[in-house]
């Protein structure tokens, strides 16, 4: 490993210490036929003999460019769909900055006819606060969740236990257009299933955030950006799809922008239903009781969901610098699962996976659920003196409630134990509300300063209650039955101070934030309460070579609280051999984490490599151990440990033939977990691998293929490991109706390996010994068929749009 760093090491040092700095600067402004800013035009610079191009940019929102380039003669072309190109021989000497000027673009006389342009924006963008992955581009994600989106980004991955990861590391926040939503709370992979691909714009990594940003999440933010189109007239696109195993959907994303109102409109639902299945063996010894047992499980399950979202706004252009938009945003969803888990008790043997079988029996659990979900969304901005010095706020109120019901039968197939009926309900209901300002400006010529406030209050109440049949009545389970609240109050401010000084650029920030949290188990009448107040500082100091090759240094101090499900002292009813249960006495993890990044752009591709370190104190991990009094064992998260992790990541697009993109990401990293629990020493060390690469190719005009593969490698924890594991989706579309619309087939999880293999070994410990296999499938190999159809005015703003114009969020607005 210390070679391997070594080698990549020298890789990024030795093409930085012989760049050459630029010594001189283009600049001008673009505007069309009626003198108004043309944003996001094409600005080239050539060499003189226009064979290669040398560097080039993309105008601001108002219309200006700024071109760093060394001493010498190029050809400088402008360039913009249905305006004819603009073209001027330059010469430039050193430390001059040349100004072109205005130039007035005019269009083209060339006759577009019926046809519709769809162009759409580069895959993945890179940049150093964050990585853009364009969900448009995406074809294997079409028909599918937003978990199956972010399958597909670079550094993330999900996990059957139903979390999200960046870099290995689930301390993850994820956000919804910037802002936190009771459907996504915390890393929970769930309740992403319930987001259809076809609602999503983009997704923004960012793995070491600065103290702008809410200090929740050591591992960095997932934004996930929701279709919101600003194009004038009726614009929008529906979709529907099927396949199998069995699953249907449709959608609808409308826009409507006249006058000074721009409305927007995006809903979908789907049905799928698709089978679960897995194993576990679990052999456990007590020296100190003489008490042992043996046996091993099977589980076969069919999940079914039906989802329907709904997103509905408006953008309300009070002046030509303020905005206001309202939105709300509902969910509901209906899940049945049904499963059947076969359990083979057997006589103990030492380091043997079989036995005499003692007892054989299985159990059926018969589970509903309903979700419903709201959110009240208004935001506000003003831009008091262009993009630089502005003001906004923003402020949203989420409800959800979610109920479901479980039915459980044993059949005896031999043993002496007698069969049991059982069912069980649980509740819970939960409300947020946040508020938030920021205040932005220049400052001292070429410095900003950010500053703002934040208050978030959640409150949540979850009930569970159990019952089994003895005698034709139903009797209470106490162990079972139970209420916890929870309540969280997070208050914050902050201030970033940034300046540049040429190529040199560089930023300081300092967060201030004060959590309070209470719970309490109703039965017992026990109660927690923290409350704390911790500073967050940040970093980052960047120098640019040119304008295709940067290097930036960061550093950033985050938390990880512990989200509410993690603290509810339940446990799971359906499998009593193998339950989860939370600790209402979990306290925040803290990291500090360190990144050196070095990117470079060239006519064809990029590459972005990022150095990082990241130390992690009161770890919080999944220990499993015995249950009291019965067979199996009972997992439950604790404050275990210290971490040290670092490592390597690339991530790189390249043209490698016309119509041919590779984009790839690779992550290699170390981590070393130190920790004691009930006078045992857990520690681990592990190197960790995780690698994607999709391939696309436009085989002819409008027909496409794509192709990726997921790798992630085997890893250490502190009881056990996990095995690795390989994924491949491939996808075909096909443009039809002169552009108008697209038929899309995929097919996800190809070799149908997507599976979980897990061993927890306790051996030597003298408490207890045990052994622990688990292998899950939590989804298939699935095969789906989607057709879209786009309609719209074909004005400017639409090609603007299409051509990867101004569309979106260009920052995280509220992200606190």
């Amino acid at each position: 490993m210390k070679q391997l760093l070594s080698s990549l090491s020298l890789l990024l040092i030795i093409p930085i210490a012989t760049l050459a700095q630029s010594n001189a600067t283009i600049t001008g402004t673009v505007v069309d036929e009626e003198e108004e800013a043309m944003p996001s035009t094409s600005v080239a610079v050539y060499n003189a003999s226009e064979s290669n191009v040398v560097t080039g940019a993309s105008t601001k929102s108002d219309g200006s460019f700024s071109v760093n380039i060394s001493t010498g003669n190029y050809v400088v072309k402008i360039t913009y769909l249905s305006y004819q190109p603009f073209k001027k021989e330059i010469e430039v000497s050193e430390g001059e900055s040349m100004d072109l000027g205005t130039i007035q673009m005019t269009p083209s006389s060339e006759e577009l006819g019926e046809l519709l342009v769809r162009a759409e924006k580069s895959e993945m963008q890179m940049n150093f606060d964050r990585r853009t992955f364009q969900v448009g581009q995406d074809i294997t994600s079409l028909g599918g969740s937003a978990v199956d989106v972010l399958n597909n980004v670079p550094s993330v991955s999900t996990d059957i236990d139903g979390n999200i990861s960046l870099r290995g590391n689930e301390s993850v926040r994820v956000l919804i257009n910037g802002k936190p939503s009771s459907m996504v709370s915390s890393s929970d992979v769930d309740a992403l299933n319930s987001i259809p691909a076809s609602m999503i714009q983009e997704v923004e990594i960012i793995t070491n955030p600065s103290s702008r940003y809410a200090a929740e999440g050591s591992g960095g933010i997932i934004n996930i950006i929701l279709k919101d189109d600003q194009r004038r007239g009726l614009n929008g696109s529906a979709q529907v799809g099927g396949g199998l195993p069995e699953e249907y959907e449709g959608s609808l994303n409308l826009n409507y922008r006249v006058g000074d109102i721009n409305w927007f409109l995006n809903g979908g639902m789907d049905y799928r239903s698709e089978p679960e299945g897995g194993s576990s063996f679990q052999r456990f010894r007590n020296p100190q009781t003489s008490t042992s047992y043996m046996y091993s499980e099977k589980t076969d399950a069919i999940e079914s969901e039906l989802d329907g979202d709904l997103r509905f706004g408006a953008d309300f252009y009070l002046t030509d610098t303020q905005v206001l938009t309202a939105s709300i945003y509902t969910s509901s969803e209906r899940e049945e699962n049904d499963e059947d888990i076969r359990y083979t008790d057997m006589e103990y043997r030492e380091d043997s996976f079989n036995g005499p079988v003692i007892a054989e029996y299985i159990r059926y659990n018969e589970e509903e659920g309903n979700e419903r979900d709201i959110d009240f969304n208004l935001d506000y901005e003003n831009k008091i003196d262009g993009d630089d010095h502005k003001l906004v706020a923003d402020a949203s109120f989420d409800a959800s409630s979610e109920e479901t019901t479980t039915n459980i039968d044993e059949e005896i197939l031999e043993g002496n134990q007698d069969p049991l009926t059982q069912r069980a309900t649980d509740g819970e209901e939960e409300m947020d509300f946040r508020f938030n300002a920021e205040y932005e400006r220049p400052l001292f010529g070429d410095g900003n300063l950010e500053a703002g406030v934040r208050s978030d209050f959640e409150w949540m109440d979850n009930s569970y209650h159990a019952e089994t049949l003895e005698n034709g009545n139903w009797v209470s389970e106490p162990a079972y039955t139970d209420n916890f609240t929870y309540m969280e109050n997070v208050n914050a401010a902050f201030a970033t101070l940034g300046y540049e000084w040429n190529s040199l650029s560089g930023q300081v920030g300092l967060r201030l934030e004060n959590t309070r949290i209470q719970t309490e188990v109703k039965s017992t009448g026990e109660e927690t309460n923290q409350n704390y107040l911790n500073l967050f500082p940040s970093a980052f100091l960047s120098y640019s070579f040119n304008e295709q090759q940067s290097v930036q240094v960061s550093y950033s101090r985050r938390l990880r609280r512990p989200w509410s499900r993690m603290l509810i002292p339940f446990n799971d009813f359906d499998n009593q051999r193998s339950q989860f249960t939370g600790n209402p006495d979990l306290t925040p993890e803290f990291s500090n984490s360190y990144e050196l990044g070095y990117l470079h752009y060239w006519n064809s591709g990029s590459l972005l490599t990022s150095f990082y370190h990241r130390y992690r104190t009161d770890v919080i991990e999944r220990i499993t151990e015995s249950q009291q009094g019965q067979d199996g064992t009972i997992r439950r998260p604790i404050n275990l440990a210290t971490e040290k992790a670092w490592g390597v990541e690339f991530s790189a697009d390249q043209e490698i033939a016309d119509q041919l993109n590779l984009t790839a990401n690779a992550n290699l990293f170390r981590s070393n977990s130190n920790g004691t629990y009930q006078d045992q020493v857990f520690t681990s060390e592990s190197e960790n691998f995780m690698a994607r690469m999709r391939l696309r190719w436009e085989i002819v005009d409008g027909l496409n293929y794509q192709a990726s593969m997921r790798y992630r490698g085997p890893s250490n924890s502190t009881q056990g490991t996990r095995e690795g594991m390989t994924m491949m989706d491939t996808g075909l579309s096909k443009d039809l109706m002169d552009g108008k619309a697209k038929l899309t087939l995929n097919i996800r999880d190809l070799l149908d390996s997507q599976n979980f293999n897990y061993t927890a070994n306790t051996d030597g410990n003298p408490n207890t010994d045990f052994y622990t296999q688990r292998e899950f499938s939590w989804s298939s190999r699935s095969a789906t068929i989607s057709f879209q159809y786009f309609f719209g005015d074909r004005d400017r703003n639409q090609q603007q749009q299409q051509r990867g114009g101004d569309d979106g969020p260009e920052d995280m607005e509220g992200m606190q």
